[in-house]
């Protein structure tokens, strides 16, 4: 395990020894790019997108002629150092001044409440637009909220970034940003959100900031959802109305959702500043779509050097809790919860102010997810068509051999092949290939599942392709 002393000696070595190299992550400019259009304020938007550690008797068939290039490194580390704590703490004071944004807030005081915090995320998001030479489009989507007797109009702030690869589909990126104090019902009380989810909400502005002027393979939507606290209820309006009302339920390759990231230590003073917690759902089979998307982001997080470790956990959420992934898991969609790696569960509702914040771990849990979503967004695309073939031959143990085929990815160099013990919720071995056919091997055998990445010429290692199941 890494400590953060070890981690931030890696960066330095890896700058100092790979600065000399120019790398562009690869990208066709010759197809067509998918395009998300939206439509005026007020309006949904109507898009016309078109482990590595080997398992103890069991090596993997020999990986030949594997050509290596770690360029992506460099750029993944240029790209990372230009998330600034600076914009992201002043993100989370100006969410604080507010003084609540409770759902029932008021929505016309310029100073005070809901309305005015979801004016300040729209600006932000305007401003990302007005410097993304037309590649960033922000926009609200409006929606109806009712809680605690009163019905009002909510706003969701979204941002398009689109993509550059036809069929490449959509990423979600996403965040609530409304706030409660201890009596939920209260409106009006001292709701400062600071970490719960100030945080979440400035992280998606900075990486948008970041991003809006490299559009990736995928296009990416990020989304600042309203009326969390009371229900979900502005995700699972963003789900019913922008998604599925709008025909991308088959364009939704996964949904990030990033829900308190800013602090590192409890109150009682037990510091975790070296990870960061991933929850996808109670998923017992480890075969559902959000279960899958957990153990890709775990598998990029071991194959490319992050400035924090994940941390997976087995369940939906902590238990009792909730987050606006559910809004996706709950229909279906590949869906998971950032989160920090402990809790400071005192210091919440009207006691969670900007001063138990940390800086350099909310820096380092904002580039970890920025990571992550580069190489979701913008690694190859998975491969399709995953066959396990039984060769009708043994290997001198008597144990049937087997080949894995796929059809190849364009742009890839190599492929990753990921391997999943029966029961296990993450993946146990892997191994590079450098072509779509693997030699005859045994050991697929002991396994429950396998899986593939393509890796591009950069080193840049895409999200991981569907199962192919071995064995119940």
């Amino acid at each position: 395990m890494m400590t953060k002393q070890t981690r931030s000696a890696f960066w330095v070595i890896l700058w100092l020894s790979m600065v000399a190299l120019a790398c562009n992550l690869t990208s066709n400019p010759n197809n067509v790019p998918p395009t998300l259009v939206p439509a005026p304020p007020g309006i949904t938007p109507q898009p016309t997108l078109g482990y590595a550690t080997p398992v103890a008797g069991l090596q993997p068939p020999s990986s030949g002629n594997v050509t290596s290039n770690n360029s992506v490194d460099v750029e993944l580390y240029n790209l990372i150092n230009e998330v600034e704590v600076d914009r992201l703490l002043s993100h989370v004071y100006e969410l604080e001044n507010f003084h609540t944004r409770h759902v029932n807030s008021s929505q016309t005081d310029p100073n005070r409440g809901v309305g005015a915090a979801a004016n300040y995320i729209l600006n932000q998001f305007q401003t990302i637009s007005s410097q993304s030479n037309g590649n960033f489009t922000a926009f609200p989507q409006q929606f109806n909220a009712f809680y605690n007797g009163e019905r009002t109009s909510q706003r969701n702030i979204i941002g398009l970034l689109n993509g550059t690869e036809a069929g490449a589909g959509i990423v979600i990126i996403g965040a609530h940003y409304d706030s409660r104090t201890d009596d939920l019902n209260d409106a009006t009380g001292f709701a400062p959100g600071a970490d719960d989810n100030g945080s979440g909400v400035a992280a998606i502005i900075e990486l948008a900031r970041v991003l809006s002027t490299r559009p990736m393979r995928s296009s990416v939507v990020f989304v600042l959802f309203a009326a969390e606290e009371v229900g979900r209820q502005g995700s699972e309006a963003f789900v019913e109305l922008y998604i599925e009302g709008r025909g991308l339920s088959d364009q939704v390759v996964a949904m990030l959702n990033i829900d308190t990231i800013g602090s590192n230590n409890t109150s009682t003073n037990i510091i975790n500043d070296y990870q960061i917690r991933i929850y996808s759902d109670d998923d017992s089979t480890n075969q559902s779509p959000a279960r899958h998307l957990a153990r890709t982001v775990e598998f990029i997080g071991i194959n490319h050097p992050l400035p924090l470790e994940i941390d997976m956990k087995s369940s939906a959420d902590r238990e009792g809790r909730y987050g606006d992934h559910f809004s996706f898991t709950n229909r279906g969609y590949p869906a998971i919860r950032f989160i920090e790696a402990v809790e400071d569960n005192y210091n919440r509702e009207g006691r969670d102010t900007r001063e138990h914040i940390e800086p350099e771990y909310f820096m380092r849990t904002t580039q970890t997810i920025l990571t992550v979503l580069k190489a979701i967004a913008d690694g190859p695309r998975p491969p399709r068509q995953v066959v396990l073939r039984d060769n009708g031959t043994q290997d001198e143990n008597g144990d049937p051999q087997y080949t894995l085929i796929w059809d190849p990815v364009p742009g890839a160099t190599n492929y990753m092949v990921a391997l999943r013990r029966q029961g296990s919720s993450q993946y146990d071995q892997s191994f590079v290939w450098p072509t779509t056919q693997t030699d005859p091997w045994a050991g697929f055998g002991a396994f429950e599942a396998v899986a593939i990445s393509a890796v591009d010429e950069s080193g840049l290692i895409g999200p991981v392709s569907q199962e192919f199941i071995i064995r119940r």
